[in-house]
């Protein structure tokens, strides 16, 4: 690679440091965890390729390669990524079904197809016209007129996001104050977007292909206000991310605990009503696999909801239901261990020492004490 020595003037050194600060945003989004969405992925990754094509713009502009420089004869073309990603960022900001693969190769492939482009041209004047020097980006040649190519294919890009947006709307007409709430900030980016868009594709044509100027300065104002505007998309964009991720995740908790209180009730009411707590072989298993769920689970709802685990639970139930029986003159006939073993104890030594832990009291001296 040949490298020269260059100096900036202020713009540029504007457009280099602002996409520095989009190179640490993108690393800040996929390295720290409270950041961490699959919504806020793809926005880091718009940001860094902006990033990224800005750098390579400016080093190109201020001659730091040299003409034979690779980097700056394949001049890869990432801006074409920047559409699709920030299309994903929406898709999956708005909570949308799963992506289909074809979907990501359709918005990706352009990308690819263009950096084959590229790199077949520098191939063929590399290998056939070894003096040829390739025309920059803002001069008349194939970079250019697939620059604002780009701007076309940005603006499909636009329209289909804008599409998701009204469809997103359409959709949760019940709550649509709600929906336009989060929508709302959506479409204002992106009708800043799609100016700054329009604005550079209409200059582009007119400046370079028509008047036939070769300055790049006169690209700077496009370039900063494209910059200051995904920067701040995706200062927003995080923040919005992770705002929604929190509420996402308190609505999914606060739906956790609806079903489990549900599952818990028709759990509790089957041992409790249909008493069978009362059987010698009732266990965490058998009535995880009778409701269709993990024992761990099982164990989870009955901790959450009475404070005890499962043995216990069902201990508390058979001692309370053997105070009513060593109290009741029906079973004055019965012994202590047969008491024990109706309310589903396995032995006169369980029974006692349950019963004594959970009341303090032996079965013999609560009997005597509520006669």
């Amino acid at each position: 690679m040949c490298l020269k020595a260059t100096s900036f003037n202020f713009f540029q050194l504007i457009i280099l440091f602002g996409s520095i600060q989009g190179l640490i945003f993108s690393c800040v989004v996929f390295f720290i965890r409270k950041h961490q969405s699959k919504s806020a992925f793809f926005l880091g990754l718009s940001v860094l390729f902006l990033s990224i094509s800005n750098i390579q713009h400016m080093l190109i502009d201020v001659g730091y390669f040299s003409e034979e420089s690779i980097i700056r004869n394949l001049y890869i073309p990432w801006q074409w990524l920047v559409a699709p990603l920030f299309y994903l960022f929406v898709y999956h900001f708005l909570q949308k079904e799963h992506l289909n693969r074809l979907r990501y190769f359709l918005l990706i492939s352009p990308f690819f197809i263009v950096t084959l482009i590229h790199l077949t041209q520098y191939i063929y004047f590399s290998k056939t016209y070894k003096e040829f020097v390739i025309p920059i980006y803002y001069e008349k040649g194939l970079f250019l007129y697939i620059n604002i190519l780009s701007f076309l294919y940005n603006t499909i890009i636009i329209y289909f996001i804008y599409k998701i947006l009204i469809t997103h709307e359409k959709t949760h007409q019940k709550k649509i104050t709600k929906i336009k709430k989060e929508t709302f900030w959506l479409k204002n980016i992106l009708h800043i977007g799609a100016a700054i868009s329009s604005v550079g594709a209409i200059f582009s044509i007119l400046a370079y292909i028509f008047i036939d100027i070769d300055k790049s300065f006169l690209t700077y104002p496009f370039f900063i206000s494209l910059s200051l505007w995904l920067y701040w998309v995706g200062y927003i964009g995080v923040h919005k991310s992770s705002s929604y991720k929190k509420l996402e995740e308190t609505h999914y908790l606060k739906a956790s605990q609806k079903i489990g209180e549900a599952t818990f009730s028709r759990i509790n009411n089957y041992i409790t009503e249909e008493k069978k707590y009362l059987t010698l072989d009732i266990s965490l298993s058998s009535i995880s696999e009778k409701f269709d769920i993990s024992d761990g689970y099982l164990s989870k709802l009955i901790n959450e909801h009475t404070g005890k685990n499962f043995n216990t639970y069902i201990n508390e139930l058979r001692v309370e239901r053997s105070k009513k029986i060593l109290i009741d003159e029906t079973y004055n006939q019965y012994t202590i261990e047969s008491i024990g073993l109706e309310c589903g104890f396995k032995s006169k030594s369980n029974f006692y020492s349950t019963f004594k832990k959970i009341t303090g009291k032996t079965p013999n001296q609560y009997k005597k004490q509520n006669k």
